[in-house]
């Protein structure tokens, strides 16, 4: 009897290893290949590895009060302790699009992720927030993610109900890693991102952006969505005006935008971005002229700011990038001609003073007074792919990465995660479209040099997870 109630045990133990061995390769073959262990792996109570049936976050985090002050994002808890927050952020785009949904979660065969993965993935590698670019389209009409490309077998946490469930669930996602989440009001349609807040000619009124920042405000606040910290409250406004009080005053904008996500959630940021001018800058004794990045224009912010209903809820979060989305005359020594069909590449000494120059004269002065946080909300782009002789575009990324660590700033989102992302021109003077992101195709492999190239932003002093603090009985 012993011998075949110890068979029968030792059968059971036998079958079970073996399932467990299962459902770990299982899981490993949607892990994303950094080389690096997750030391925080659920496994369900079917057995799955790393396939969680849903997360709880309202148990243990409460939902702090995010502030913008002393030149740093503050989480504040309900018992006063503040904890400063410094950004080292990805973009991970999708939910702004028809597929309405981030990129890399169709894990299949051949390739693709789970949410589950991603967040784990970049919790190993110390990025601490994302930001998830979405639509005013799609939140109105409360669409649900086009079928086909999020596999809902492995994302099993994912409800992909609707828009808002399936925005909820990915949050929760990240909350789970403490990862922060920035929601980006990006596009207006699906496919126009639009040159101000609102344009009657794509069918947005002011009235529906601001229905749209109500619905995402009240469906996205609270202990449940403790992680998120804000909105940014419309991308790369470049036809906006800044102070004018015009309608199309992007000043006034972000006051009425703000004003509705602070009735619903006086939790959350306002990350206000900058308009679009031409300007001239002297930088080593010679005068340059120079063209705002969309987004990234905040010259006269020094003067004129948006005036919330809350106070300390302002970030400023300007964009910067590189000649691969377009060349700019700054980047580039004499000889160079107004097409870039001839071009002169700068010492790095040189190339540092142009782009430390024209990032201080756009937006980096906002820095020097340390009162709200300034961080870049996009920046880097095509980095090991840059075809320039001596690096032109890889070097912009790094020395970016060099003057925001150097001039304190809130840490910033580099564009993008999504190996999807497209850029215009490969070096300067050839037009194209060239990809590259910091995962490769297959959304299993990491872009290696890529993902090293903000390893210097580790040793930002305030980069941590996101704080959880305990819900204190009432």
């Amino acid at each position: 009897m012993l011998l075949i109630t110890k068979g029968a045990v030792d059968t059971y133990n036998a079958r079970t290893a073996r399932a467990m061995e299962y459902e770990q390769h299982v899981a490993g073959k949607r892990s994303i290949k950094d080389g690096k262990t997750d030391d925080n792996i659920i496994i369900s109570d079917d057995g799955q590895v790393g396939n969680p049936k849903s997360y709880d976050t309202s148990v243990t985090c409460e939902m702090p009060d995010y502030q913008s002050k002393n030149g740093q994002i503050v989480a504040v808890a309900a018992n006063g302790t503040e904890v400063p927050i410094q950004i080292k952020g990805v973009n991970w785009f999708g939910m702004e699009t028809t597929l309405a949904v981030p990129f890399g979660l169709w894990e299949n065969a051949d390739n693709g992720t789970t949410a589950y993965e991603i967040a784990a993935f970049l919790a190993r590698n110390n990025f601490n927030a994302v930001r998830l670019p979405v639509s005013v389209e799609n939140i109105l009409n409360n669409s649900p993610p086009q079928k086909g490309v999020i596999n809902l077998s492995s994302n099993r946490a994912i409800n992909g109900t609707d828009f808002i469930s399936t925005l909820q669930t990915l949050v929760k996602s990240l909350a789970y890693r403490n990862i922060g989440v920035l929601i980006s009001m990006h596009r207006l349609t699906n496919k126009k991102s639009g040159a101000t807040w609102f344009d009657e000619d794509l069918g947005v009124t002011q009235d529906d952006f601001l229905d749209a920042v109500d619905t995402v405000s009240s469906n996205l606040c609270g202990q449940d969505y403790w992680n998120v910290m804000g909105l940014d409250l419309k991308n790369e406004p470049e036809k906006a005006t800044w102070g004018t009080g015009d309608d199309d005053d992007f000043v006034v904008g972000c006051e009425k935008i703000a004003k509705v996500m602070h009735e619903n959630c006086p939790q959350w940021l306002g990350f206000v971005e900058g308009v679009v001018s031409t300007h001239t800058v002297t930088i080593g004794g010679e005068e340059l002229e120079y063209y705002d990045w969309w987004g990234g224009g905040l010259q006269k912010a020094g003067n004129t700011q948006p005036k919330f209903t809350i106070e300390n809820k302002v970030v400023w979060a300007p964009h910067y990038y590189t000649t691969a989305v377009a060349p700019q005359r700054y980047f580039y020594g004499d000889g160079t001609t107004s097409d870039f069909s001839t071009y002169v590449e700068l010492s790095d000494e040189d190339l540092l003073a142009r782009v430390e120059g024209t990032m201080n004269d756009m937006f980096g002065y906002l820095a020097d007074d340390k009162n709200y946080a300034l961080l870049l909300g996009e920046f880097a782009g095509l980095y090991t792919k840059d075809a320039h002789p001596k690096k032109t575009t890889k070097r912009t990324t790094d020395l970016t990465i060099q003057v925001l660590m150097e001039k304190e700033y809130a840490g910033g989102f580099m564009w993008s995660l999504n190996p999807e992302s497209e850029y215009q021109y490969n070096p300067a003077d050839t037009e194209g479209a060239f990809t590259e992101g910091m995962l490769l195709d297959d959304w299993l492999s990491p872009n290696s040099e890529f993902l090293d190239a903000f390893t210097p932003m580790d040793a930002m002093p305030n980069l941590r997870k996101f704080p959880c603090f305990p819900i204190e009985d009432r």
